[in-house]
């Protein structure tokens, strides 16, 4: 994704005074480009939460081996426990740097948005399908090898839908530095984002084969993210689709969102 700096000068969440940028991927997430002055203090506090999560608890290892920047921690000064069982059954847990330990990352799946299968019966929140764990770092073997590792015990909880709203998030600001905040008709995913409603899994979601939107693959660079405007056979509503992919290299699940309509 090419780095952008758009200058917005209003909050893209309640239209008021902007008065602080607004990552596109998050800089917890290697994110270099931005929407200048495109939120007011009130409206960070809110959205900014979704990021703490998924970003500062289930990836701070996966960031800290891909060294991702952080403000607030100095990854090399760090060690991370990783819990083991090792070959002769004693239960352990290693204190290891960022250099030798895997940087596990957890990804939800789930089935297309709700907003592409209407007979669904969608009430509320999220529906998952799937989970996939990703690994990063020196491999595992050596690892396992070094230390006489029989089994390792890996945790993670997923708070409050705050990673779908992440991507939603993500999704949004995109969109408004592709076309601008004025060009945007409706914006389904500002409830979720605001946390005024708990419809984030109407419009976010999987999309494994790129029915709506081409997949993006591998690419070799920290994240990706790709606009396209889809459009209803019997409507003529523009709307507009992302497809985001987080640590692009790797085999990591992309998501589609539901963003909004084009004027």
């Amino acid at each position: 994704m090419p780095t952008q700096e758009v200058q917005i000068n209003k909050c893209i969440y309640c239209g008021g005074v902007g008065q602080t940028d607004e990552h596109i991927m998050p800089f917890a997430l290697a994110g270099k480009s931005i929407l200048r002055k495109a939120s007011c203090e009130t409206c960070r506090d809110i959205t900014s939460r979704c990021e703490d999560n998924p970003l500062r608890q289930n990836w701070a290892v996966a960031r800290a081996v891909l060294d991702y920047p952080s403000r607030k921690r100095d990854f090399d000064k760090e060690v991370f426990p990783l819990e083991v069982v090792l070959k002769d059954g004693t239960k352990t847990v290693l204190q290891l740097k960022r250099s030798e330990t895997v940087g596990f990352a957890p990804f939800m799946e789930y089935p297309l948005p709700a907003f592409f299968t209407p007979s669904s019966n969608y009430k509320s929140g999220v529906v998952l399908s799937g989970h996939t764990l990703v690994g990063f770092g020196p491999d595992i073997k050596i690892l396992i090898e070094k230390y006489g590792i029989k089994e390792i015990k890996y945790k993670v909880t997923h708070k409050s839908n705050y990673f779908e709203i992440m991507v939603a998030k993500i999704a949004y600001c995109a969109a408004v530095a592709a076309w601008g905040l004025d060009a945007l008709q409706e914006k389904f995913v500002l409830p979720a984002i605001l946390g005024a409603k708990d419809d984030v899994g109407y419009w976010m979601g999987c999309d494994p084969e790129g029915k709506i939107i081409p997949m993006i693959g591998k690419l070799n660079e920290a994240n990706s993210i790709k606009l396209g405007v889809w459009q209803r056979a019997d409507d003529e509503n523009k709307y507009i689709i992302a497809r985001i992919k987080c640590f692009s290299p790797s085999d990591a699940p992309e998501y589609i969102v539901v963003v909004g309509t084009l004027k």
